[in-house]
């Protein structure tokens, strides 16, 4: 009898949806297949961020991501995808992830059934064409009737999507980014534990096919190297200035900056947070916009609350710039074949 594993309708959904986003590109979900219809979806807890992702709200927002990847891959099979969470969401602290003896823990049980009710909703040429983009981004801001459309889509998750076209206070934002990711990497916690996420070189990116790549980082390696070998270099007079326009600079022009708001920091309601971050990440791609997100903005309590306070806008969780560039490289993707148990 031929295994689920290999000839079931699971293997072929899941290569849509390991192209799904992921923060630092940590990828850690595991996939054990039952039979045909069943799956169990697992965190890999090797793969969380405990010290920078506290709630534990963003692996989980990840654990959406995937599901709902999953769902609108089903979608063009004519299969509906069920979700049920295993326990309790807020359960899935970093504390609490770390406390668990398993190196696998299970987080939700996925089936799949026929439904002749169900329509394709997305183009899934789209996942492969979805990316964060580090690249400088054109001149041009996002259209108002596109930014009404990206609203109205969070609207309907009640969300939330706000932008901002104003070249002053965009800048004020980008310099308090810069402050925040300077301030972060000189807290050695922190620092360490994405320093081992940093795929310098070519064949670094190959053999761990995660982490964050040096190529798509739009940052030469030595550099980024120093900045988490030699924090103290952001931080002195001599040499910060210098590292903050360099890190400006790679920036590059940014017209629009975007907001996603509302329900997240309990993982309970990041879980469907993520769902909804997949559907919004895939209508940028639809619409020609790249996205790149500046995590410090949110994860750093007092520039968040600074942040806040400059556009007025409540229960922000992820911050972005979001434009047109030129294709970026694609991050590296373990395969199906080592997600699955």
């Amino acid at each position: 009898m031929d295994s689920p594993r290999r000839d079931g309708p699971w293997p072929a959904l899941l290569e849509t949806a390991v192209l799904a986003p992921s923060p630092h590109n940590v990828q850690p979900w595991r996939v054990r297949i039952e039979d045909e219809a069943r799956a169990e979806l697992l965190i890999e807890k090797g793969r969380t961020l405990p010290k920078e992702d506290v709630e534990g709200s963003f692996i989980v927002l990840t654990m959406g991501l995937l599901v709902e990847a999953l769902r609108l891959a089903a979608a063009h099979r004519g299969l509906a995808l069920d979700d049920e969470t295993v326990a309790d969401l807020d359960a899935d602290s970093a504390a609490n992830l770390q406390r668990r003896p398993a190196e696998f823990i299970p987080f939700a049980r996925l089936t799949l059934r026929p439904d002749p009710a169900v329509r394709p909703e997305v183009d899934l040429a789209l996942f492969e064409t979805r990316r964060t983009s580090r690249l400088s981004y054109g001149p041009e801001p996002v259209a108002p009737e596109h930014g009404a459309a990206l609203a109205r889509l969070a609207e309907q998750w009640e969300r939330r999507y706000a932008q901002l076209t104003d070249p002053p206070r965009i800048e004020r934002i980008l310099a308090m980014n810069i402050e925040a990711a300077f301030e972060d990497l000189n807290h050695a916690p922190y620092r360490e534990e994405l320093r081992g996420w940093l795929r310098y070189t070519e064949a670094e990116s190959m053999r761990h096919r995660d982490g964050l790549d040096a190529r798509c980082m739009n940052q030469a390696p030595l550099e980024l190297w120093a900045a988490f070998h030699v924090p103290t270099l952001l931080r002195w007079k001599a040499t910060r200035p210098w590292f903050a326009r360099r890190y400006r600079a790679q920036i590059g022009p940014v017209a629009t900056m975007g907001f996603l708001c509302g329900p997240f920091w309990p993982p309970r309601d990041a879980y469907r947070t993520g769902r909804f971050l997949m559907r919004f990440w895939l209508e940028c791609t639809r619409l020609g916009y790249y996205l790149h997100p500046y995590g410090n903005l949110v994860t750093n309590r007092p520039v968040a609350a600074r942040v806040e306070a400059e556009t007025g806008l409540k229960d922000v969780w992820l911050a972005f710039k979001i434009g047109r560039s030129a294709p970026p490289p694609r991050s590296r993707r373990r395969s199906v074949a080592e997600i699955l148990l």
